[in-house]
């Protein structure tokens, strides 16, 4: 046909395509079909919907072509169907459907095609949107279903209607398929809301009676199973209940047939996984039953039978695999509901995990350690089922069991390691038994164990943050004033050290001090032997054995920081022997590079031992290499030399740690005994470096690499380890590697690391200064931000650098200036302070660098906006410079011209601390300060910003010259007024920093005010807040002064208006004296009195963030036992600062707090939950208002618990935390973002519990989507409206593409399987994701373009 009559179709084309559907040659018939196909799929189709004759005539032929002898023929027909039922009319569809169900296969073998046929036309039908009522189309579709599919299915009519004897349903067949199940699927799926109880209870009916069938085929009873778990959620309770019931009744029945006993326990696992929540309240009644399918007397009972002779019964194995599904299932989906029975279920795993009748093997359950000695001697014997390719029995699925065991416990582990791992329990029980079965026959089993072995490893280092140490090299470059935690960053020195090299590896590791007691001490205690199972298996044939063993490993190396030092000559010789093995054979490389015992190959293998051996040398002590380097260096240069990418490119990362660990300050003592495995890293590291026809990705790897040897010896100690030729062909190859556009950025980030690391004079050739120093400024003007940021940041440490003092010439500092003038105009804040202080450090070589108008008026403009923290630190720095190289008046002149233009704090701090550097030669003079502030008061209004300008100046001037400033308290106290204005805080401020500066001059007349109680004593509490901030950044003593401020700032608490500023203060005062200070907050939290509770918790809260290591050790011993008493206050505002003082804790000092949170967490939740007795009415005119008055308490429990999101999930229970969240999303608006932005997170770090709770979220979202507002809403209200909305359509979109959800489609377009599973998880989700496209598509294209242009 003509494609004008295929896209214009009418009734006559149609009846000539119909014609030819019954033609002779099946190509005819074919192509016919196809361009009735084509005509269906198109919108001008829609003439069918009001032609009767025609959709009769379409329907017939195609279901007749359903028949067809040809099979190309059917297949289409079977496509054809599901756009014919969306154009023709309601009318025609039941008759369809009827024919449809009455068809029978007589020209094929295939007799599915019905039901296929009917799941498509299903599927094409108007569904029904749960939360949104059902419009007439909808209501009618259903009614077909219900009076014609539906009893089709159950072989009846319901009521009302007249029964046919010779009915037969889809299911009552002798022999139904697996796709006449799924058509009941698809109805269920498509119309389950609207289907009535009675035809939910009988559908479920029909289901059970095709799984008690004796005949019926597996396949259909294992989609029999799914229909029962898509019908779950539409049973009411009492079907349910009464289902469950009959379940339980039959299971408990002595003379019930296995085949039953394996069928009933599926489908219930399969409740738990569709129904979790309803299921689990029936979970005591029905885990016992399954739980005695896997007792000791049944057990015995089959060793009984079998040693009298009887043989091995396979129904046994399935019965027991089946149950420990089940078990996975509950553990996974009803994990509350299950903690009473987890001895049991502990008890159940292990006793299935050891049973292997077919394979004798007396184990020695206490694992006595005195085997020791015959290790050696048992070697070979221990492999022999390794020789025998994992020993096969054709009767034997004992296997099956035992993996069912193992994959039980690693759900165990997964979901339940928050609570029995601190209280022992795994390690007690559960780690040895797995150790004892790593000598598994078979594979697939093993690989489970392992698996499951490397998990609660994993879990027991999750929220551990070890401890890191810097060597004194490290500590004696660091200024005084960075020790503290929150300190200026404007001294000039080294910046962050090695910030492109990973971990720096600048000290040797030394092991950390594992705790006497908790699951890193049980973790310790089974080493020796993990050690020693697992070095048995590395030698071995399997592949994937040995790359779980490996990753097991790594996973203990990463869980002890270390931990194989006492084991190292036991480790290594396997590993070295592993990497021999798979060297040979690894050129047959695998894409599956994923992990995973069922991707193992050669390739994953050497990837797996070169990732090992680098974390290894990361984490253990540099001496222990030495017997085996030579080896290892050998293998890694085999490895760097590789045609695979991946590997090449592991193999240098694993070379960069090997260089680390063999290079000063690590290995200061043994450099030159490792002098020749060193060259021989540096000239593979040079030859990939070089290699223009090597992959980007290995190229940038070695510019790292060589970044990072280069910088290891070019320090003191290791500047013999390399020639000063070989050094100087590295430091070209990076300046040639910058100039590449591919490998600019990490050929920069290695220059930047040389730079941190030559402290050695004239180390660096100066030409190759000069020319990298030229090649950095130009990439300042490149578009690519981090290239801009890693070059300024070079820049930077090659300025400040020992080895280019002197070096720089005229013509390079030139350049240098003119690259940093438009930094500075433009005021990027990436670049910005790195560039100060670039040029502060250049104006003390040069000093008339800075003297240009152009660079001042840079500057000046700087002033004007808004900058502050380290970018004003860093500006001090550089006019401190200025002033000192006597080049400050100009500036001086410039920055005085800004005046009130700009941030009087800013101009104040900037022009002080000009002023006191210039020492006298700025051009201006205190007085004239002075002179200016009292001008500024005289006028009448005063000029307020000329007064706060001056008292800014005045303050940092008296900051900065200490006890030398001739500047008295009264020019300050005599600018307060009687209310705290801008020019009054302004005075009490630069009171409080000249008082900083001259103690014992300011600090009693500050306090003798102070105690006189007028109304300055805001102010002066203000002053004094100044005092104790610079006291603590400088170290300053004030102890004569301390008993007189604690007592007044106590007194003064007591005014709701002082309660903020003086918990500050006193906060303050307890990092200053930790030990006499931290003991009387203990003792205040417990006071009677409500306001100094409050105080106390206020200051403990206000000391988290600023804090520094004497303060730590202080607190640390308290900390716990004062949060605790506060959130056990009956104040419900000091519980409400409590958990704002957690979340700080949490967040600032997690270390103090995560060893702790089995007994924190337990107040957030119960804190998190609504408590109806705090919510009232208030009568507000004739209007009431409901006042939630623990509303402010549960912000901040959810806002703790967003905290303990992102630094302790693995340490929470997963199951209670999405309790609260879900609970969250019903809650007020705050709220509901805050848990909004969880879910999005959530989505990412445990994406299985989140999905499981799609359902749920459907729900609540619906829930807030469909929220309609009065007609007399006020602005507010529907912008508060349409922001829940936005937040809610944002995570949604983020949710459908983490879990893959797609809209409805054929059943072969792209990513229709994934459709489809997440519509047998979560239909309520599914329906919900394509209400939202529906109804919210304009919404979600809005936001899809947000995304799109982040």
């Amino acid at each position: 046909m003509s494609s004008l009559a295929v896209n214009n179709p009418n009734p006559q084309t149609i009846s000539a395509l119909l014609a030819r559907i019954n033609d002779a040659d099946p190509d005819f018939r074919f192509m016919s079909l196809n361009d009735l196909y084509q005509i269906l799929t198109k919108p001008k189709t829609d003439f069918l919907a009001h032609d009767y004759n025609t959709s009769s005539r379409i329907v017939d032929a195609v279901i007749k072509s359903l028949d067809d002898q040809n099979g190309e023929v059917q297949n289409l027909a079977v496509r054809c169907i599901g756009p014919l039922a969306t154009k023709i009319p309601i009318s025609v569809i039941s008759p369809m459907l009827e024919k449809l169900t009455a068809l029978e296969i007589k020209n094929s073998v295939d007799n599915s095609l019905p039901s296929l046929a009917l799941r498509t036309a299903i599927s094409s039908l108007q569904k029904p949107i749960p939360g949104v009522s059902p419009s007439r189309e909808v209501l009618d579709t259903y009614n077909i279903i219900s009076n014609v599919l539906i009893p089709r299915i159950l072989g009846f009519h319901p009521p009302g209607g007249t029964s046919h004897a010779e009915s037969r349903g889809l299911l009552d067949k002798p022999d139904p398929s697996p796709e006449a199940v799924d058509v009941l699927i698809e109805v269920v799926r498509c119309f389950g809301p609207l289907l009535q109880a009675l035809e939910v209870e009988k559908l479920q009916d029909v289901v059970v009676k095709v799984l008690e069938r004796p005949a019926t085929p597996s396949p259909v009873k294992k989609r029999a199973v799914v229909a029962l778990a898509v019908l779950a959620p539409f049973l009411t309770d009492d079907i349910l209940n009464a289902f469950i019931a009959k379940i339980q009744k039959t299971m408990k029945q002595p003379k019930i047939s296995p085949v039953m006993l394996r069928l009933y326990i599926t489908i219930l696992g399969s409740l738990a996984r569709a129904i979790p929540h309803q299921f689990g309240a029936h979970l005591p009644e029905i885990a016992p039953a399954v739980l005695l399918t896997l007792s000791q007397e049944e057990l015995k009972k089959y060793v009984d039978e079998v040693s009298l002779g009887d043989g091995h019964d396979p129904e046994f194995n399935e019965i027991r695999e089946v149950a420990l599904v089940a078990l996975e299932s509950f553990i996974a989906s009803c994990g509350g509901q299950m903690r009473p029975y987890t001895d049991e279920v502990i008890a159940a795993c292990l006793r299935y995990l050891k049973f292997d009748p077919n394979y004798a093997n007396d184990e020695d359950e206490d694992m006595e350690e005195d085997e020791d000695d015959e290790d050696d001697e048992q070697l070979d014997e221990d492999d022999e089922y390794e020789d025998d390719n994992d020993f096969d029995d054709d009767d034997d699925a004992s296997w099956k069991v035992r993996r069912c065991a193992a994959k039980a416990l690693y759900t165990l582990i997964s979901t339940r390691s928050t609570d029995l791992l601190d209280n022992g329990i795994l390690y007690r029980d559960v780690a040895n038994p797995l150790l004892r079965r790593f000598d598994e026959r078979e594979e697939s089993v093993r690989l489970e164990i392992i698996s499951a072995m490397s998990l609660l490893i994993r879990k027991t280092g999750e929220g551990i943050i070890h401890s890191v140490t810097m060597d004194d090299e490290l500590l004696q470059s660091l200024p005084d004033d960075r020790k503290r935690r929150r300190q200026s960053s404007g001294a000039i020195g080294r910046g962050d050290k090695a910030p492109y090299m990973g971990t720096p590896g600048l000290t040797s590791p030394t092991q950390e001090s594992v705790p006497p007691t908790g699951p890193r001490a049980d973790l310790s205690k089974l080493i020796p032997q993990l050690v020693k199972s697992s070095t048995k298996l590395l030698r071995g044939k399997q592949i994937a054995t040995k790359q779980a063993v490996i990753t097991l490993l790594d996973d203990l190396i990463a869980v002890q920081n270390g931990g194989l030092s006492d084991y190292f000559d036991q480790v290594m010789q396997p590993i070295i022997d592993v990497t021999k093995g798979v060297a040979g054979n690894a050129g047959a490389t695998s894409t599956a590079l994923l992990g995973g015992a069922a991707s193992a190959t050669a390739t994953t293998l050497r990837m797996a031992v070169l990732r090992f051996t680098s974390d290894i040398a990361k984490t253990h002590s540099s001496s222990l290499f030495q017997p085996y380097l030579a080896k290892i260096v050998a293998s890694v240069v085999s490895a760097v030399n590789d045609k695979f990418y991946k590997i090449s490119s592991e193999a240098i990362r694993t070379a960069e740690e090997l260089v680390k660990a063999i290079t000063p300050p690590r290995a200061k003592l043994t450099t030159q005994k490792y002098k020749p495995e060193l060259l021989r890293l540096y000239d593979i590291i040079i030859d990939r470096t070089s290699a223009n026809d090597a992959d980007t990705e290995v190229r940038q790897r070695a510019i790292q690499a060589l970044g990072t040897l280069i910088a290891r010896t070019s320090t003191p100690d290791g500047l013999n380890l390399l020639s000063s030729e070989k050094r100087q062909v590295g430091l070209e190859l990076l300046l040639d590697r910058v100039r590449n556009e591919t490998t600019r950025l990490h050929a920069v980030r290695a220059i930047d690391n040389v730079a941190i690391f030559s402290s050695v004079p004239s180390s660096l050739d100066g030409n190759w200064i000069q020319a990298v120093t030229l090649e950095l400024c130009g990439q300042l003007r490149k578009a690519n931000r981090a290239l801009r940021g890693s070059s300024i940041q070079a820049l930077q440490h090659m300025v400040m650098s020992q080895a280019t003092r002197g070096n720089l010439t005229e013509n390079t500092t030139s350049g240098i200036v003119a690259a940093i003038q438009p930094v500075v105009v433009a005021n990027d804040t990436l670049l910005l302070s790195p560039a100060l202080l670039i040029m502060a450090q250049l104006q003390l070589e040069n000093p008339k660098l800075t003297a240009s108008q152009d660079f001042v008026n840079a500057l000046c403009d700087l002033i004007k906006k808004s900058i502050s923290g380290s970018i004003l630190d860093s500006l001090v720095t550089l006019v401190t410079n200025i002033g000192l190289t006597g080049m400050g008046h100009r500036l001086m002149k410039g920055v005085l011209s800004v005046g009130v233009g700009g941030d009087p704090a800013v101009v104040g701090k900037v022009a002080g601390a000009l002023f006191v550097a210039s020492n006298g030669n700025a051009g201006v003079t205190i007085d004239s300060f002075i002179d200016e502030l009292n001008m500024a008061s005289r006028l009448s209004p005063p000029d307020t910003a000329r007064q706060s300008l001056a008292l800014a100046i005045l303050g940092e001037i008296g900051l900065r010259l200490g006890s030398k400033s001739p500047l008295e308290p009264t020019i300050f106290l005599k600018q307060f007024g009687d209310e705290p204005d801008k020019v009054s805080v302004s005075a009490a401020v630069a009171l409080g920093r000249a008082g900083a500066g001259n103690v014992s001059h300011y600090l009693p007349v500050i306090l003798n005010a102070t105690k006189q109680h007028g109304n300055h004593q805001y102010l002066l509490l203000q002053s004094i807040r100044e005092v104790l901030h610079q006291v603590v950044t400088s170290s300053t003593d004030i102890s004569v002064y301390e008993r007189d401020i604690w007592e007044i700032l106590f007194t003064s608490s007591l005014a709701e208006d002082n309660k903020a500023i003086c918990a500050e203060c006193i906060g303050r005062l307890a990092i200053l004296k930790s030990k006499i200070y931290i003991t009387k907050l203990q003792e205040l939290l417990t006071s009677s009195s409500e306001g100094y509770r409050a105080v106390a918790v206020q200051a403990l809260r206000y000391t988290l963030p600023d804090s520094d290591e004497i303060f730590d050790t202080e607190l640390k011993p308290v900390l716990i036992n004062m949060i605790l008493t506060v959130l056990r206050d009956n104040n419900l505002e000091i519980r409400r600062l409590g958990m704002t003082t957690l979340n700080s804790a949490i967040h600032n000092k997690p270390e103090l707090i995560l060893p702790h949170l089995g007994e924190l967490i337990p107040f957030v939740m119960a804190e998190s939950t609504i408590k109806r007795e705090l919510i009232r009415e208030v009568q507000m005119g004739p209007f009431k208002h409901t006042v939630d008055d623990g509303l402010e308490a549960r912000k901040s429990a959810y806002e703790t618990l967003y905290s303990l999101m992102e630094t302790a999930f693995s340490r929470v229970s997963s199951p209670e935390f999405y309790d609260r969240i879900i609970a969250g999303l019903d809650d007020d608006n705050d709220i509901r973002a805050l848990c909004n932005l969880m879910l999005g997170k959530l989505i990412v770090i445990d994406p299985d519990e989140t999905t499981r709770r799609l359902d749920t979220i459907a729900q609540c979202y619906r829930k807030t989507l469909s929220t309609k507002l009065k007609d007399n809403a006020v602005k507010q209200e529907h912008e508060k409206q349409e922001e829940a909305n936005k937040s809610v359509l944002r995570v949604s979109l983020l949710l459908a593409e983490k879990t893959k959800t797609t809209l409805q489609g054929p059943n072969n377009a792209p990513g229709a399987a994934a459709a489809a599973q997440i519509q047998s998880q979560s239909p309520v989700w599914q329906q919900y994701w394509e209400w939202v496209n529906k109804d919210f598509d304009r919404q979600l294209k809005s936001l899809r373009e947000e995304i799109k242009d982040l």
